[in-house]
């Protein structure tokens, strides 16, 4: 596979086009275009992080590109395609989908900008139990990994939050971690030059080398 280059400033205009004419007719139309302007460009950055993923969690990866086409068989919404496309990058041992179940890296375009980070896309409950049960039988060595994220002020803590599972004897910036349903830290950007240079795995790689403690201490939980 070619190397990236960088995103073509028409790929922004794709999507923003996609989003205000989703139907199929809008579509077969320009397929060779979606082709050329975001799914090709879009698979050589998920080849190139692939191949730098060293950098960010120092072990080989699998990943996965989301579909241009939405599954519609059981949401209101019935817009066949959707007008963003993203990249996960799990532990190559992971069978099939379960990378859902695992901490994951990722990468998101949109018409707006683009978000990436790392975290849990669907964790069950026993993993999130087993989560909080290492938290707190060494929440010294957590609160280093949240302060050192905290510090360098790239990404942030997002998820949804359990309202009735706390932990006050906690250290305040734990609290915010323990209670979470889905842990991810993300980081937005607007459409900028970058999206537009072969630079960008590597700034990519790079920012995500800031979350390489986090990753290991979600990939190294064992549920029970």
């Amino acid at each position: 596979m070619e190397k990236f280059e960088g995103f073509l400033p028409e790929t922004i205009d794709f999507l923003w086009e996609l989003r205000m004419n989703n139907h199929k007719e809008w579509m077969e139309e320009n397929r060779t275009r979606y082709k050329r302007v975001l799914k090709d460009p879009f698979d050589r950055l998920a080849a190139d992080l692939a191949e730098q993923s060293h950098l960010f969690c120092g072990e080989a990866v699998s990943y996965s590109v989301s579909r241009i086409n939405r599954d519609i068989r059981f949401s209101k919404d019935k817009s066949p395609y959707r007008s963003c496309r993203w990249v996960v990058f799990y532990d190559r041992n992971t069978i099939g989908t379960n990378w859902k179940l695992r901490p994951a890296f990722y990468f998101e375009l949109n018409p707006e900008g683009y978000t990436h980070g790392m975290g849990m896309y669907c964790a069950t409950p026993a993993y999130l139990t087993a989560y909080r049960k290492k938290l707190e039988g060494n929440p010294a060595a957590f609160l280093r990994i949240a302060k050192k994220i905290e510090k360098d002020g790239v990404f942030s803590l997002d998820g949804e939050e359990y309202k009735k599972i706390k932990n006050e004897t906690l250290a305040p910036l734990l609290q915010s971690w323990y209670c979470k349903k889905d842990i991810v830290v993300r980081a937005d950007g607007p459409i900028e030059e970058m999206l537009f240079s072969p630079e960008l795995p590597r700034v990519l790689a790079e920012k995500w080398k800031r979350l390489e403690g986090l990753y290991r201490f979600f990939a190294e939980i064992e549920v029970e």
